[in-house]
């Protein structure tokens, strides 16, 4: 017996079309939010960022139990990809956590299928007909151990600890260019230095650039009229979900209480969450616009998959150089290698 997982909804579907089998998927967009290395923290994790609870937690953890009961089993188990960068890292999740079970024998047949965009950056969709399933089927490929290795030990930098761009050097191989690729997404959820000047992250600053003294709400300003509303509507919301962009506005809002950078105000309740409340900012959040944050605590805290943006204990900022950005603690030089 053969089991398929697939990492997109529209593979998944044309599999299911194709061979008319049963094909085990998870639904999610692991380019934003948190993650980790160990699979149930993973899963909790992604549960509790995408709010679900009652029959929807069930579901999801019982797919998600359902793809792990794959990577445990001893079956021919064939994985079913794209190009995409969504796609891309649930299969180093995949090939970690097959690792995690199988560590002697790790072995995995994959298919690929799809045209991704060029950058890899759209949130899901792939075109793919269901005679391509057929057609892919013949054309799986075994991952060699080394190659489910190499995988996992990408999936272990991007859920780790400290943002993938936080370490420099190293030989400038793919494996590389992948992190880095990956790494300038993550580095626009934290914050930057500039100089002397400590200012928001880059999505932060679109959102705020957003704002102003009337209420507006998160599809108001993914809607506004402006460059940033342009580069919100064209560019990220391509990469990330549109419910990010109204949960990082309620945080900001509820951040700090009477000193936060937002407030808001109930609107839609019954339509969560792009119409729920309306926003604007205050005297501390206009201060934060035009001049900065006075300190890091300032700013709403964030889980971008294994590290916390805006996190006064662990202040990662975006810097600068000739060769590019890089993450780095305040009052820090990194230290680690990327290809370590």
């Amino acid at each position: 017996m053969t089991i398929h997982v697939a990492t997109n909804e529209d593979i998944r579907r044309a599999v299911r079309r194709g061979l008319r089998l049963p094909v085990r998927f998870v639904r999610d967009n692991v380019l934003e939010g948190p993650c980790a290395p160990d699979p149930e923290d993973h899963c909790a994790l992604r549960c509790d960022y995408w709010n679900l609870g009652g029959r929807e937690r069930t579901q999801f953890r019982s797919r998600f139990d359902d793809v792990m009961n794959a990577l445990k089993s001893q079956q021919r188990t064939v994985v079913w990809t794209s190009g995409l960068w969504s796609d891309r890292l649930m299969l180093w999740a995949l090939c970690a956590w097959r690792l995690r079970y199988r560590p002697e024998r790790p072995d995995l047949d994959i298919v690929v299928l799809g045209d991704a965009p060029e950058d890899g950056f759209s949130r899901g969709f792939v075109h793919v007909k269901p005679v391509d399933a057929r057609r892919g089927l013949d054309d799986a490929r075994a991952l060699s151990r080394t190659r489910v290795q190499h995988m996992a030990r990408s999936w272990r930098k991007v859920s780790g600890r400290s943002p993938v761009l936080s370490t420099e050097g190293g030989r400038a191989d793919r494996a590389r260019k992948d992190l880095v690729e990956l790494g300038t997404h993550q580095a626009a959820f934290f914050p930057r230095v500039d100089g002397s000047t400590l200012t928001i992250s880059r999505i932060d600053e679109l959102l705020f650039s957003c704002l102003g003294e009337d209420w507006s709400t998160p599809v108001d300003v993914l809607m506004h009229r402006s460059p940033a509303g342009a580069e919100l509507l064209n560019y990220w919301m391509i990469r990330i979900s549109d419910c990010y962009f109204a949960m990082r506005l309620r945080q900001w809002a509820e951040h700090r209480g009477a000193e936060a950078a937002l407030e808001s105000v109930p609107y839609r309740t019954d339509r969560p969450p792009m119409l729920e409340a309306r926003y604007r900012l205050t005297a501390i959040g206009d201060e934060i616009k035009r001049h900065g944050l006075a300190e890091i605590a300032q700013g709403a805290p964030l889980r971008v998959w294994g590290v916390t943006a805006y996190d006064p204990a662990a202040p990662w900022v975006v810097v600068g150089g000739s060769s590019g950005q890089r993450i780095q603690r305040l009052g820090e030089r990194p230290t680690q290698e990327l290809d370590e």
